[in-house]
């Protein structure tokens, strides 16, 4: 039987966040169906990380008549010793705009400190794990893809293995394209203020205020994790493209593409070779192009001598939470192998 216990954690280093964000955030853990204090071996832990506006516990949502949630998928996978049994902890590293990407900033708070030092000790403390980084992986979507990339390269001290779902990556492409639709969105509204202002109080933005604003949040919202200025209003982050004419602005860029995976990849090549499982996966057809920044993060990688694997198959950026029991039972496998 599915076992998933909900913790409400009071952090210390995301109070009084510059965001005015809740510092006391739910937790939700998965536990397998053996768990058991007094088993001899203990158990490996992998984190799960959303996507952009997600909460980890996104990943506990009931699929239907017709699919099985994760953690059911894992119950039964581990019930035929076809999987490792294993903790997976859900964390929610949420912000007023959408998201922290996981990473320290100044205009949003500490969330890698947050996920890495905070929540990690927190589940070592609780729960009969190795207490140790090799037993310990990182799994995110997305935005998530992205947290997972981070964490391996900037905080392999925690992390000893990493998945990458379609991870934000090649910010060239991907960052330079969400520049009309923010235009358009922001234009429509008047303002920066108005367009944040009308997002947050809509009942479910969404699915209510089309593709342009939703594009237009997320833009917003990564000048706070990437390129944060706190006497920017609202936002407290710089832009890096003129709002009149789209044309992009020097400073900013640099700084935002400082946080691309493929520039980040070769200031953290001995973080990444340490790691004992890397694994890059995505949709063939995905609409932010993700496949081709895989593509490229792994031929760097190949290019160090970094072993990883790289995975492709029919479809998008959604509907890939079929997938992740299967990237979990991979990695806890390379994580317990001798």
């Amino acid at each position: 039987m599915t076992y998933v216990r909900h913790f409400r954690h009071t952090s210390a280093v995301l109070e009084n966040n510059p965001m005015g964000d809740p510092h006391v955030r739910n937790v939700p853990v998965y536990l397998p169906p053996d768990y058991s204090e007094r088993r001899p071996e203990p158990y490996p832990v992998v984190f799960m990380l959303a996507g952009w506006s997600g909460r980890g516990a996104h990943y506990l949502a009931d699929g239907g008549a017709f699919s099985f949630t994760l953690t059911e998928r894992l119950d039964q996978l581990i019930g035929e010793r076809k999987q490792p049994a294993c903790i997976v902890v859900f964390p929610d590293a949420t912000t007023r705009l959408g998201a922290s990407q996981y990473v320290n900033s100044p205009a949003t708070g500490n969330y890698m400190d947050y996920v890495c030092d905070e929540l990690v000790d927190y589940i070592d403390e609780r729960f009969h794990t190795h207490k140790s980084r090799d037993y310990r992986g990182v799994i995110g979507h997305s935005s998530g893809g992205f947290g997972a990339l981070a964490f391996g390269m900037m905080r392999s001290d925690r992390f000893g293995a990493l998945c990458s779902s379609a991870g934000d990556s090649w910010y060239d492409f991907m960052y330079r394209n969400v520049i009309p639709p923010t235009i358009l969105a922001v234009k429509s509204a008047g303002s920066i203020e108005n367009f944040v202002g009308s997002f947050l109080a809509s009942p479910n933005p969404m699915a209510l205020m089309g593709a342009n604003a939703v594009l237009a949040m997320l833009t917003l919202s990564m000048a706070s994790c990437y390129t944060p200025n706190h006497e920017v209003p609202v936002i407290k982050g710089d832009l890096w493209f003129d709002l009149e004419t789209g044309e992009l602005i020097d400073e900013p860029w640099r700084r935002l593409l400082a946080w691309d995976p493929l520039h980040m990849l070769d200031r953290f090549v001995t973080e990444l070779r340490s790691l004992r499982w890397i694994h890059l996966e995505a949709g063939l057809e995905d609409e932010y192009s993700l496949q081709f920044g895989h593509r490229q993060l792994s031929r760097k990688l190949t290019s160090y001598g970094i072993e990883h694997a790289v995975d492709e198959y029919p479809g998008k950026h959604g509907g890939h939470h079929h997938r992740m029991p299967a990237r979990i039972q991979r990695m806890t496998e390379r994580m317990l192998a001798r």
